[in-house]
C-alpha cells in the first residue's frame, strides 16, 4: 500500500544508512486509498446521512458536494491548501458527513503534519464503522499504521499493522509496511517473512524485493540478497533504490569496484534525488571524489 519519507536500508562499508525514498504509495507515509475501488467508499456512505446538494448550489466545499464527489476530492490528495482542506473537512463532519468526513479530517491532519492525531483518528474511525467489512476496517488501520511508521513509533506501527492484517491479509502494501517496521527495529528474519508474504501476493513488487534484499544482506545471506536485487532490476533496470541496494550488496561482499559502479549509476539516473545523496555519501566513504 513508494511522498513523504520512506526508509530503506543501504549498507555501505560497515554502516547502515537509511535512505529516504520518494512516494511509493501516493504517499508511502500514508497509504492513499484508491477511489477506483468503491468498496470502502460505499461502506462509509451507507453509514452516513450526507445528502445530495440542492440544484444550483455552489460546490466549493465538501459539505456542498454529493458525498462521492466530496470523498473523491478528499482522497485524491491534490488539495494545494492543507488548512483550507482541513476547514472544509471539519465543516463537512459538523454538518453530518459521518465516516467519510471523519476520514477526510484525518487525511487533512496528515497533510498539516499532525501525524499522531491523524493516526489516532484513523484508529478510532476503524473501530466505529459497525457495518463496514473486515477489509474496509483493515484499509483504514493500514493507513494509521503507515502513519505511525512515519513518526518512528515502531511498536505502535507494528501493533496497528498486525491488527490490519488480522482483518485482511490480502493487501501486499500492509505486509510491506509491517516488514518495514520490523526491519527498522532490527527484526530482520521476521521482516523477511513479511516481505515474502507481500511477494506471494504480488511477485512483481519491486519495493518488496529491494526491502527483502536489504534484510537478507543485513542477515549476511548475501546470495539471496543478490538474487532479490537482480529480480528487482529486471523489473526496472534504472530504479535508483534497487541500484543503491545493489551497490550495498557488492560492498558487503568486498566487491568495491562493482559497488562504485552501481552507486555512480544512481547519480546518473536520479541526480538530485535522495538515493543519489545516499550514493554520494557512500562513494565519499570509499574515498571517491564525486564532482
Amino acid at each position: 500500500m513508494i511522498s513523504g519519507g520512506e526508509q530503506m536500508f543501504a549498507f555501505c562499508t560497515g554502516h547502515v544508512v537509511l535512505l529516504d525514498r520518494s512516494n511509493r504509495i501516493g504517499a508511502r507515509t500514508l497509504r492513499r486509498l484508491s477511489f477506483e475501488d468503491f468498496t470502502l467508499i460505499l461502506a462509509l456512505c451507507l453509514i452516513t446521512a450526507v445528502g445530495f446538494p440542492s440544484p444550483g448550489r455552489s460546490q466549493t466545499n465538501y459539505s456542498e458536494m454529493e458525498v462521492k464527489q466530496a470523498y473523491q476530492a478528499c482522497l485524491d490528495g491534490s488539495h494545494r491548501d492543507p488548512e483550507a482542506k482541513f476547514e472544509a473537512a471539519i465543516a463537512w463532519r459538523d454538518e453530518g458527513g459521518g465516516p467519510p468526513a471523519r476520514h477526510c479530517v484525518a487525511l487533512a491532519l496528515f497533510d498539516l503534519g499532525q501525524f499522531k492525531e491523524a493516526a489516532t483518528r484513523l484508529e478510532a474511525l476503524a473501530a466505529e464503522m459497525p457495518i463496514a467489512s473486515a477489509r474496509e476496517q483493515s484499509a483504514i488501520l493500514g493507513q494509521a499504521g503507515s502513519i505511525w511508521l512515519h513518526t518512528g513509533n515502531l511498536t505502535r506501527a507494528h501493533t496497528i499493522l498486525s491488527q490490519s492484517l488480522e482483518l485482511d491479509s490480502n493487501d501486499p502494501e500492509i505486509w510491506i509496511d509491517r516488514g518495514d517496521a520490523l526491519a527498522r527495529g532490527g527484526e530482520y528474519w521476521d521482516a523477511v517473512d513479511d516481505f515474502s508474504a507481500a511477494l506471494d501476493l504480488d511477485e512483481n513488487r519491486l519495493d518488496a524485493l529491494v526491502f527483502r534484499a536489504a534484510a537478507y544482506r543485513l542477515l549476511g545471506v548475501n546470495d539471496l540478497a543478490h538474487d532479490d536485487i537482480i529480480r528487482a532490476l529486471e523489473l526496472d533496470k534504472d530504479n535508483p533504490d534497487a541500484l543503491m541496494e545493489l551497490g550495498a550488496v557488492h560492498a558487503g561482499l568486498g566487491n568495491f569496484d562493482a559497488a562504485r559502479e552501481a552507486w555512480l549509476r544512481v547519480l546518473s539516473v536520479a541526480p538530485g534525488s535522495r538515493p543519489a545523496a545516499a550514493a554520494r555519501q557512500a562513494l565519499q566513504r570509499m574515498d571517491v571524489k564525486v564532482e
